[in-house]
């Protein structure tokens, strides 16, 4: 019997009417939404348009035969796992070989008993069922491994493919690109005088000001302890230059709040460019971010160092 958990749509592809009339009526009955094909192009629409969730598919089928369809279906580029159930006339061995190496996954004699038509039918639904799992507790086990567990942004293993593929768009299209490190200097302070935990909840309300402070296709990203990543494309110098103003206002102006009372959240800048000097990969942009960095940390008071050609220092009060 089919699970109830949602009703699982099965096309069946056949150019003969009663074999559809048949296998319609016996998994409409066990709750099995049916779709129908009665040709191979026609079979190929469906499963793009529709999308089902097994295919039962006719061998001898006029012009494009069936072997041609499940070639087509098993090599398309496509994640889901799609079953299908080849259809064969009696002592047909070797067609049904050859289905079974084109990827195949069963098959049923023609005329199939309807209870051999749905204990294959609910074999392969399991299976598929199981496939779907593995895919989905796969991909959140990747997308973990690409976040910051603290703010929920991500990480500096992101942040390497990012910063590549960025470039090389902007490359590509000859558009600018701005990379900023933004470091929270008060953070060492704040983690010894009031403990991991105290210091955690700042770097993520730290974090939700940056993401705030820019627009929704910025990559923003934490670089490590003590430092966020923010890719900018499209972004030239001017335009960047507003963007860490407003940053550091915002940074400067959110209430903190340790143990009942605000605190001081200071953070220093520095940008880097594409197009800019030494800049012709995603890693170099990052390279002189953190050379731009390291100028603004030796800078007193607070400021930003803007590195293109030369540095240019912004102190923002």
């Amino acid at each position: 019997m089919a699970e109830s958990v949602h009703p699982a749509r099965i096309l069946v592809v056949d150019d003969d009417p009663q074999v559809c009339s048949m296998m319609r009526q016996v998994l409409a009955r066990e709750g099995f939404g049916v779709l129908v094909a009665a040709d191979g192009p026609s079979a190929l629409e469906v499963v793009a348009r529709e999308r089902p969730d097994l295919v039962l598919l006719d061998l001898v089928m006029p012009g494009m035969d069936g072997m041609e369809v499940l070639r087509t279906l098993k090599t398309r580029e496509s994640s889901d796992f799609l079953p299908i159930i080849l259809l064969t006339g009696q002592g047909d061995m070797d067609t049904r070989l050859r289905g079974l190496k084109l990827g195949a996954d069963d098959y049923l004699t023609k005329p199939a008993s309807p209870r051999e038509l749905l204990a294959r039918v609910d074999a392969l639904l399991r299976i598929k069922r199981m496939q779907e799992q593995i895919n989905s507790s796969r991909k959140q086990f990747e997308d973990a491994a690409l976040v910051d567990p603290v703010t929920g942004l991500y990480n500096q293993r992101y942040l390497e493919h990012r910063v590549r593929d960025e470039h090389k768009r902007a490359e590509r299209y000859s558009e600018p690109l701005s990379c900023i490190l933004l470091q929270a200097v008060d953070l060492e302070v704040l983690r010894a005088e009031h403990g991991a935990e105290a210091a955690d909840a700042c770097l993520r309300e730290l974090a939700q000001v940056v993401r705030r402070g820019v627009r929704e296709f910025d990559v923003v990203v934490r670089r490590d302890e003590r430092a966020f990543a923010v890719l900018l494309p499209r972004t030239h110098f001017g335009a960047a230059t507003a963007v860490v103003g407003r940053l550091w206002r915002q940074a400067r102006e959110h209430p903190f709040q340790v143990a009942g009372r605000q605190v001081a959240f200071r953070v220093r800048m520095g940008v880097s460019f594409y197009p800019g000097r030494g800049v012709n990969d995603g890693p170099s942009l990052l390279a002189r971010a953190q050379e731009a960095l390291g100028l603004a940390l030796d800078q007193p008071g607070e400021s930003i160092c803007l590195l293109q050609y030369t540095p240019y220092f912004l102190s923002p009060d």
